[in-house]
């Protein structure tokens, strides 16, 4: 919920501060550069990160609560600082999180740790499509404030219930052996262009889909915004259904998949189509998303031996949210047509999909990790 907070509360901030889109504009990149910032600086110290990402998120929320009582100077700069804070605890846990998670499933059988890490994302996607609907209630009800602390007391419960981590209890994770930076260059390049392809492609269709239908399908706004829900809930039982597939269906055989129908999905849509066949394609590219990142994350870790060396990998995955979606925009300006834009979108769903074909040619076998000595 609090990672897709900027968006729905964005038109509220604006009217009652005034601000103009350039202002408000300030509020993503402050998200996105204190959350590379994070997942940087997350896997060194995941023990303490996990709880200390709960507890900058509770910091950012309360003073979001604070500014809105302000006035518009002192409120805008009050929420500027709130959300780099909100930023830095999304980078530090979600990171933190998904590293925990893997190891922990370091042992399991083939396909567990895909498993745990999407059964760990859906709930994450759970959050996201509900934070808009709840926003937009409570802002009609007048009761904004009191959802905000709602959401405060959750981050703050996070922060206390992992406290015991920061005192040095046990994570359950296996200890990395260290390794450098520059030994694992090729892999984690290999999955920081893979993951940054993927996560602006999954930014890029949910973030235009909106203007697409109204475009070329000439729906209402109302109804076009449905599409956006479609999208995000396809997404989600795609994820389901892959974790639900993990259990008996190899990784990569999920991956290609899911890769397939998502390519076929957006070539639909860089082509003229009716209301229908738009509905079918946002739906079957959300589907077909699901259990991508999950598999990606933990193909990663079944090859890398030291994960601190993969805040890098995080870092640069957050960018390709910020980079694909401009691009589209750019080329649907240069050419006038959005449909081109989408091109955008195929282009790098077909490379994902060479990579993870390629995957065993450029990078030989995964390692083999030696059993915990304990």
């Amino acid at each position: 919920m609090v990672t897709v907070l900027p968006g729905p509360l964005l038109p509220v901030m604006a009217a009652q501060w005034g601000l103009r889109d350039v202002q408000s504009g300030a509020f993503f990149a402050a998200v996105f550069a204190a959350s590379t910032v994070g997942s940087i600086f997350s896997p060194h110290w995941l023990r303490k990160n996990l709880p200390l990402g709960y507890g900058a998120m509770t910091c950012g929320v309360l003073l979001l609560m604070a500014g809105e009582m302000a006035r518009a100077a002192v409120g805008h700069v009050m929420a500027l600082i709130a959300f780099a804070l909100i930023g830095l605890g999304i980078g530090l846990s979600v990171t933190a999180t998904n590293l925990s998670v893997g190891m922990m499933a370091e042992d399991a059988g083939p396909g567990e740790r895909a498993r745990r890490i999407s059964l760990v994302n859906l709930w994450w996607g759970v959050g996201a499509v509900a934070c808009p609907w709840l926003i937009a209630a409570a802002e009609r009800a007048g009761v904004l404030r009191w959802l905000l602390a709602a959401l405060a007391a959750g981050t703050a419960s996070m922060f206390w219930a992992l406290l015991p981590l920061w005192r040095g209890s046990r994570l359950g994770v296996m200890a990395a052996p260290r390794a450098s930076l520059r030994s694992e260059a090729g892999v984690l390049a290999f999955f920081a262009a893979f993951l940054f392809l993927y996560v602006g492609v999954e930014t890029a269709v949910g973030g235009w889909i909106t203007t697409y239908t109204i475009r070329f399908s000439g729906m209402a706004l109302a109804d076009a915004s449905l599409m956006v829900s479609a999208y995000w809930l396809a997404l989600l039982a795609g994820r389901w259904l892959g974790s639900l597939a993990l259990v008996k269906v190899a990784e990569r055989t999920v991956l290609l998949a899911g890769l397939g129908v998502s390519l076929l999905a957006v070539a639909v849509l860089v082509a003229p189509h009716g209301r229908g066949a738009v509905l079918t394609a946002v739906a079957a590219a959300g589907a077909g998303f699901g259990p991508v990142f999950p598999i990606g994350v933990s193909r990663m870790l079944a090859r890398v031996r030291d994960h601190r060396n993969t805040g890098w990998v995080f870092a640069v995955t957050a960018s390709g949210g910020a980079v694909l979606p401009w691009l589209t925009g750019l080329v649907s300006t240069r050419t006038g047509s959005l449909r081109d834009g989408f091109g955008v979108a195929m282009a790098a769903m077909a490379a994902i999909l060479v990579l993870a074909v390629g995957e065993g040619r450029l990078l030989g076998r995964p390692r083999q990790r030696p059993a915990d000595p304990s």
